[in-house]
């Protein structure tokens, strides 16, 4: 079954740029892996890198533990849904999604069983007939991901950006739709985002980029409570960075502030970071830290306040507490089992830099 697996893959552009340094990683067969970044991070060059369509400079690409570096993309059996979807503007739905079938050689009887089996899939068979034209975005995409997927006797799915041009609730409907699809079909599923929604949502495997390189691979869950460095926890969701020294074995302090750790400090230039939603508005006998509520936004669901402790201002999000009104004094709890530590940052803007 399919398993791809990446050994130190290089992609140098001729003009000396280097779009992806020395990715290793694996995706399992079944597994639906997301590549998420912000834009020019090198994510969709590496899918197609694997997809055939890029040459590597170096490394090695294995699909069910064979190289295929240097085997044309059409022989490696990848479904391919583009940003763009790239439909046949002068084909109905039904010559879209049987083009591939009639290219690979089928028969006209196995063609129309296929393109029927598809568009079923998607409850798209009614609009066989109709031109891309005439179909909405979500449907567009739709037709896309099943012909995609009738091109070839494909296990795996590759997926660039396929929701960036939809209405954001359409997205999130077809997200799980394609979800729903790929587990359905058991596909090997490698998608492209910058969308951090998309990729925690419906990702078995999320694999964080920055600037050509893999920063962190993991499950969503994973990756949002323990990020593995200041960039991801604040590419990821949202994150409150405070700059400390170091005062006892456990404990760090900012502006005469005391912080206990959950864990021993061990370094110097220490960040600690906490998402605003783990803040609380309570007085403890550790961990509360005095402020004043500076601004105050109404978010439906939450209500995001910022607080100016010291010199140093942080997000509060939370449910409750409608009484408390910008300018009040207010004590915020750290609890320290959620907080993270990232030792030996000296730069933290530089670490905290989307795009390099």
């Amino acid at each position: 079954m399919p398993k791809i697996e990446l050994r130190n893959v290089t992609k140098v552009f001729d003009d000396d740029f280097t779009a992806v340094r020395d990715v290793s990683l694996v995706v399992k067969d079944r597994e639906y892996a997301t590549l998420l970044g912000p834009s020019g991070c090198g994510k969709t060059t590496l899918l197609r890198t694997i997809a055939g369509l890029v040459k590597p400079t170096s490394g090695d690409i294995l699909i069910d533990g064979k190289s295929v570096v240097g085997v044309p993309p059409e022989d490696r059996n990848i479904g391919y849904l583009f940003q763009n979807y790239a439909l046949f503007p002068h084909m109905n739905v039904r010559e879209n999604v049987g083009y591939g079938p009639i290219v690979r050689g089928e028969s006209k009887a196995r063609t129309v069983r296929i393109t029927d089996e598809m568009l079923r899939f998607v409850n798209l068979l009614e609009w066989a007939r109709f031109m891309p034209s005439e179909l909405s975005g979500g449907m567009q995409q739709r037709v896309a991901l099943v012909r995609s997927l009738a091109a070839g006797c494909c296990k795996i799915l590759f997926l660039d950006e396929p929701m960036s041009s939809l209405d954001p609730k359409i997205g999130v409907k077809l997200r799980y739709e394609i979800q729903k699809t790929a587990r359905n079909l058991g596909l090997t599923v490698l998608h492209v985002t910058h969308d951090q929604e998309d990729a925690m949502s419906i990702s078995d495997k999320v694999i964080v980029m920055r600037m050509g390189s893999v920063v962190q691979v993991g499950g969503p869950r994973e990756i949002y409570n323990n990020p593995a460095s200041p960039y991801v926890a604040h590419f990821i969701g949202e994150s409150n960075f405070i700059k400390t020294v170091p005062v006892g074995d456990s404990s760090v302090a900012f502006d005469g502030s005391v912080i206990t750790l959950g864990e021993n400090v061990g370094g110097d230039n220490i960040v600690i970071s906490i998402r605003p939603e783990r803040i609380l508005f309570e007085k403890r006998l550790e961990n509360t830290l005095e402020g004043v509520v500076e601004d105050k936004n109404f978010l439906g669901p939450t209500t995001r306040f910022i607080v100016k402790i010291g010199s140093v201002k942080v997000s509060v999000s939370t449910a409750k507490h409608p009484e408390i009104k910008v300018g009040d004094k207010v004590y915020v709890y750290l609890p320290p089992s959620v907080l993270r530590v990232f030792r030996g940052v000296s730069d933290l803007d530089g670490e905290l830099r989307i795009l390099g």
